[in-house]
């Protein structure tokens, strides 16, 4: 063995080792810090230091801020996000050099040797290959763009999930408060109509009340408790769609709401203009709209020549010329006929791009939809908010007439019945339509695009908070004769 072949077997020991490296190093992949890139959007670049302890009040700013932490949704959606700068950045590449080492082995056999026999020499080079794309018809500067304007897209798409996924979560909470507070009117009438049973029988016994007097009242406070019992399961499932999009055991906590409605609203136009201004779902309309553009230069970039740069650098050369350290090829490739494929391929991207422009104006016109609809929706409630306190104040007077003139022989059981039934009613929609409200104004901010995740963790709330209802009917049923 000759002393030049010495350097050329001491590369070739090392080779695996420094190929080993090079592997190790290219897989690791810092999991955190890639997810950290797009909860920096969901939360912040300061998200709140915000800790939910079970069995504690429980506000809306805290269920939203859990939901923003932990639903997979928007994880999910982070991820596409991701993907989309991964993307950008191997876009970018392209304008770079690529190296590797490229060691070939070639085996040539001779027709005889000295000895009489043929032989098969090993020829091994060991090059360093180095490719760059000097010209590309423009493709690789479209394509950066519309990986760019992707990334923006996806951005946006990922801030307009999460405001539609946080006004769940928020009609999802005042839904239980809303049941909850049915579930305290219908448990006071229950209490009430279970005594006027037993005074009715007690009536029925003394020989001052009919049978059918006694039947109806039964038969109303049968009604209300399954109006109960309905309820009461409305405010079951709802904790459990609550517990389910916060990813955080809060069945049994106590609802605190701090939501106050302003009083003063922004106008419909002013509200319509705010939409088309700050809606996310409009920006990423608009973004994919940009990147079709690029999409449809880079298809035209394709009827442009190439031209492409290699060089080899040899650490260790047999072949022939084996004094050569290094060779270059310069290559360009013209199309002259690519049987319709380029053409075929700028055809779709110009029908990509006006599925865009039709995407960005179907979502402007959705968007002032939804506005115009969350702004009567709330004008509406206002008003029936007013009313049914009058019917409520009303439904009361009017029961305690048919009271004292049941007492007095003036009216009928059934009349008293009718107006208890009234007031019930009256009660219930106006438990309801209060949370309706708050409801619809949260519909009309997200419908601006306004809806945002609390900026700071809840303080210490003092406000009231409501309790998780009962399993079962707890009051006593109708006095039987």
């Amino acid at each position: 063995m000759n002393g030049t072949s010495r350097p050329y077997f001491k590369t070739l020991s090392i080779l695996p080792f420094a190929l080993a490296a090079l592997a190790v190093g290219g897989c690791a992949v810092n999991q955190e810090k890639e997810v950290a890139t797009y909860r920096k959007v969901l939360d912040g670049k300061h998200p709140p230091a915000f800790v939910y302890h079970p069995g504690e009040p429980l506000s809306l700013e805290a269920a939203l801020l859990l939901t923003n932490r932990n639903d997979e949704t928007l994880a999910s959606s982070g991820e596409d996000y991701l993907q989309a700068l991964i993307d950008k950045e191997r876009a970018f590449s392209t304008f770079l050099p690529s190296i590797s080492l490229a060691p070939t082995m070639n085996w040539q056999q001779n027709r005889a040797s000295f000895a009489g026999a043929p032989t098969t020499p090993v020829l091994t080079d060991v090059p360093v290959a180095g490719r760059y794309n000097v010209f590309n018809g423009f493709q690789d500067v479209a394509n950066l763009r519309r990986a760019g304007y992707t990334s923006q897209q996806r951005k946006a798409l990922l801030l307009d999930l999460q405001q539609t996924v946080l006004l769940d979560v928020a009609q999802v909470y005042y839904q239980v408060l809303s049941s909850e507070r049915s579930v305290e009117v219908l448990l006071n009438s229950t209490q009430v109509q279970n005594e006027r049973v037993r005074d009715m029988v007690g009536r029925q016994k003394a020989g001052v009340a009919r049978p059918l007097d006694v039947a109806q009242t039964e038969a109303q406070a049968a009604a209300t408790r399954v109006q109960l019992i309905q309820a009461q399961n409305n405010v079951r499932d709802g904790r459990i769609t609550l517990a389910f999009l916060t990813a955080t055991p809060v069945q049994d906590a106590p609802l605190a709401d701090r939501l106050d409605v302003p009083v003063n609203l922004i106008t419909a136009d002013a509200a319509l203009l705010r939409a088309q201004a700050t809606r996310q779902d409009v920006q990423a309309a608009q973004a994919a709209i940009e990147a079709g553009r690029q999409n449809v230069q880079a298809a035209i970039g394709q009827y442009y020549p190439s031209v492409t740069l290699n060089l080899d650098y040899y650490l260790h050369k047999e072949s022939f010329p084996t004094i050569s350290e290094w060779d270059g090829i310069l290559t360009a490739n013209i199309p002259i006929f690519t049987a319709g494929q380029i053409n075929a391929n700028v055809r779709t991207a110009w029908s990509q791009l006006r599925q865009a422009w039709l995407n960005e104006r179907r979502t402007r016109r959705m968007v002032a939809e939804q506005v115009r609809t969350a702004y009567e929706n709330l004008k509406a409630s206002s008003r029936r908010l007013n009313e049914l306190h009058v019917e409520v104040s009303a439904a009361q007077e009017a029961l305690r007439q048919a009271e004292q003139m049941y007492a007095a022989g003036l009216a009928t059981n059934l009349d008293r019945l009718t107006a208890q039934d009234q007031l019930l009613s009256a009660q219930l929609s106006l438990a309801a339509e209060a949370f309706n409200y708050k409801v619809y104004y949260l519909q009309l901010i997200r419908a601006m695009g306004t809806l945002r995740r609390p900026d700071y963790p809840p303080a210490p709330t003092t406000a009231p908070a409501s309790r998780p209802s009962p399993s079962e009917v707890n009051t006593p049923g109708p006095v039987r004769k």
